[in-house]
């Protein structure tokens, strides 16, 4: 009976400290508060990407392909670049259209025309509903799209704007943040 006792105690413990941890986790990742909407004129970005269809789960493999041809023609970059094209609630996983890159300077294209492998185009300047979502680590581009796709969704609602699908999400390594951009159309 002894024995028992001491394993339920010995359970529960642990039961506790992972929930506490999972807490902690959740406050680090900033799960706990609210992501802000903004409206607000971005500049035009100029990107070097593939395209991908299927899950958006995996697209890593693409976009690590991206970073090695621009590493290999001497490009640098600190923003990656994800454009997702479908609602994963509406089409298959494996047929989610996607493109996968990074963002460049233009002065950077030139290395890059001979390239078959990657395209190259510009994104328009414009005004957009951005949101800004800390990343701290590999969890933050799971919990982000959940906690900030359904906030977007919500204020194109309550703004009457058309409803879209495509997302753009710029994935900043030097300022530590993923940005969720959304087109405003009317």
């Amino acid at each position: 009976m002894k024995f028992i006792k001491t394993l339920l105690r010995n359970l529960l413990t642990l039961i506790w400290v992972f929930i506490v941890l999972l807490l902690i986790n959740r406050w680090y990742l900033d799960g706990f508060t609210t992501p802000e909407i903004k409206e607000q004129n971005m500049w035009p970005y100029t990107i070097a990407y593939v395209n991908f269809v299927g899950n958006y789960g995996k697209v890593w493999p693409s976009m690590i392909k991206v970073y090695d041809i621009l590493s290999g023609a001497g490009v640098t970059v600190s923003t990656g670049i994800g454009i997702y094209y479908d609602d994963p609630a509406i089409v298959s996983w494996a047929n989610l259209r996607s493109d996968v890159g990074a963002v460049i300077i233009s002065q950077d294209v030139s290395k890059l025309i001979k390239n078959k492998e990657i395209k190259i185009t510009t994104l328009p300047a414009g005004n957009k509903i951005v949101v800004e979502f800390p990343l701290k680590n590999t969890i933050s581009y799971i919990i982000g799209p959940m906690k900030v796709y359904p906030l977007i969704a919500k204020y194109i609602k309550e703004k009457g704007y058309a409803n879209q699908v495509s997302m753009i999400e710029l994935y900043d390594m030097v300022a530590k943040k993923i940005y969720y951009i959304a087109e405003i159309s009317k």
